[in-house]
């Protein structure tokens, strides 16, 4: 029994951005346009030889045109790094009081950022239990090794270090590990796309990123209040997600057949998003996925969503567009397109449209892996 959300139609799902992804309906084990999800070796994207890195670059171009997902072997991010920021998400989740959490209300801040409670969501003519809690974190200079200035994006709430001690030292070790695998990974898109390997580094200066916490209390099989995320499609340029043990992630192929990303050690699972296909005409797709918690077991994620600059202008590539391949989106800066969908998705009273005191409408389901 399939978590289901509000673009979700039995037949079909809605992308968010204007399209739609029909579901098929035939009985399982059907095949779709893939079978499963690539795997990647990054060891030769930081090679001196410019040839190594486009080969690396051309298993990434097929990979998002034909699947839009797939996991990163030999990333660089340390396995200490890695193990640290589990560690530290189980301690937020569960060392702290529901009273200390709430302290770092997201609904308190003018960004959407911080935390975010188990709670009902009203949608209208249903409600809907919110199955999980998660608390995220915006762009910080000092995390990001390819900063050129001081700027954030507004302020994030972290636990004080008499609560949580080390908390924010750790997890920022793995901010500015992902942080500097984000930026070998534009290089990577642009090689990709026969750009300037630098293209991107442009709009990319002070990124609109959101590091992610996400907590998935126990299920129980087949109930349809299971902890999980309905169908959809991540919102940012692309995602970098970290996953533990438990499998639950699945990601709809183009000929509506859902495929399983389970869980592989050593490896980050990354999929574009509606940015990226925004900016590439739909050739890089923004894949629509769902996690669903068959395991009935506690679950930990981690996703490190990234974005270009709130004030870059995402106009479709030139290269993108063909006869076959006419124009699909009018040119938006990424601020414009990020805050209209996080208005959507987090229900905030006052706050939270980027700029102090803008009320936004109400909101459906968190979504993220």
């Amino acid at each position: 029994m399939a978590y289901t959300g509000p673009n979700d139609h039995g037949s079909h799902i809605d992308t968010g951005i204007g399209g739609i992804r029909k579901i098929q309906t035939s009985p399982s084990g059907a095949s779709g346009t893939f079978s499963s999800i690539p795997i990647i070796d990054l060891t030769d994207a930081t090679s001196p030889s410019l040839e190594a890195r486009k080969k690396v670059a051309q298993h990434i171009y097929d990979a998002c045109v034909n699947v839009g997902f797939f996991y990163i072997k030999n990333h660089g991010v340390e396995e200490e790094v890695i193990e640290g920021v589990k560690h530290e998400a189980k301690r937020f989740f569960h060392d702290l009081s529901d009273d200390d959490k709430m302290q770092l209300d997201i609904s308190k801040n003018t960004e959407f950022y911080g935390y975010a409670p188990i709670r009902a969501n009203n949608t209208g003519a249903q409600t809907k239990k919110r199955m999980f809690e998660s608390i995220n974190f915006g762009y910080e200079p000092s995390m990001d090794p390819g900063a050129s200035g001081t700027a954030d994006n507004g302020p994030s709430f972290w636990p004080s270090e008499e609560k949580l001690p080390s908390f924010k030292d750790n997890v920022g070790k793995y901010y500015s590990a992902v942080m500097g695998l984000s930026r070998q990974l534009l290089h990577l898109f642009a090689l990709a796309l026969n750009l300037e390997e630098t293209f991107f580094d442009q709009y990319c200066k002070k990124p609109g990123v959101l590091l992610k916490l996400n907590h998935y209390p126990a299920a129980i099989p087949e109930s349809a209040d299971n902890s999980g995320i309905h169908a959809h499609s991540d919102l940012e340029s692309f995602t970098i997600l970290l996953q533990d043990s438990v499998s639950s992630l699945e990601v709809l192929s183009k000929d509506g057949v859902w495929i399983p990303a389970d869980p592989i050690p050593g490896t980050f699972v990354v999929n574009i998003g509606d940015a990226m296909s925004m900016w590439t005409n739909d050739l890089f797709l923004s894949t629509i996925h769902r996690a669903y918690n068959e395991e009935g077991k506690v679950r930990y994620s981690v996703p490190f969503f990234f974005g270009a600059d709130y004030d870059a202008v995402m106009e479709t590539l030139p290269s993108c567009i063909d006869e076959a391949r006419p124009l699909k989106y009018s040119p938006i800066t990424a601020g414009e397109h990020v805050r209209m969908k996080l208005s959507m998705t987090y229900p905030k009273d006052g706050v939270g449209s980027g700029k102090a005191g803008e009320k936004v409408g109400g909101g459906v389901e968190v979504l993220a892996a």
